[in-house]
């Protein structure tokens, strides 16, 4: 329950409390049994509004700030084995061949997973957008003509083309000469990997 929501019912609560008052004129016995049932009603509002704001605190405080990471950082096996399943679905059905055909090996290069699991979400939006307008949407239209092909080229651009034959293990790419980044100094930011 939100705080905006909790304000609106101490609002109400004050109309109601009003509207009380009034009847009292009518009957006193009456008038005071709702004014008790009234007064537990805002206690236990008060008390829902305390531990409101003391879980917001509470959030705050632990919440790190989000880091990102690829998809082939983060997937659940659950997820991998969907995706596999998703690619060799995708072949057959469009019948993909040649400069576009995904290799077997593709799940050892990190680049490829990572451009077919962006193409497999964006695949799964379209045909949910498609589903949703009833045939008369062009989402499916437009992420066979946006990212199919495209994306399929970058993805077989990241194996080895020396796994046509079997899979050959990626070499190990040079790594950034450190000595050539200006010194960190204490006015500048430190920047932390990610």
């Amino acid at each position: 329950m939100s705080r905006l929501t909790l304000e609106g019912l101490e609002d109400q609560l004050d109309e109601l409390v009003m509207l009380v008052s009034a009847v009292a004129e009518d009957g006193m016995e009456r008038s005071d049994r709702l004014g008790k049932a009234v007064g537990q009603l805002r206690e236990q509002l008060q008390e829902v509004v305390d531990q409101l704001a003391a879980a917001e605190a509470e959030d705050v405080g632990d919440e790190e700030p989000p880091h990102p990471a690829s998809w082939t950082d983060r997937a659940a096996p659950e997820e991998w084995a969907a995706l596999a399943d998703w690619v060799d679905w995708l072949q057959g059905h469009y019948e993909i061949s040649g400069d576009l055909r995904v290799l077997p090996c593709w799940p050892h290069h990190k680049g490829a997973v990572d451009e077919l699991a962006a193409l497999h979400g964006s695949w799964k939006a379209a045909m949910l957008a498609d589903h949703k307008s009833k045939g008369v949407g062009d989402a499916a239209v437009y992420w066979h003509d946006r990212y199919l092909d495209e994306s399929l080229r970058r993805a077989c651009r990241r194996i080895n083309r020396s796994c046509l034959n079997g899979h050959t293990a990626p070499k190990p790419v040079a790594t950034t000469d450190r000595g050539a980044l200006p010194p960190v100094t204490e006015s500048s930011p430190v920047a932390q990997p990610e």
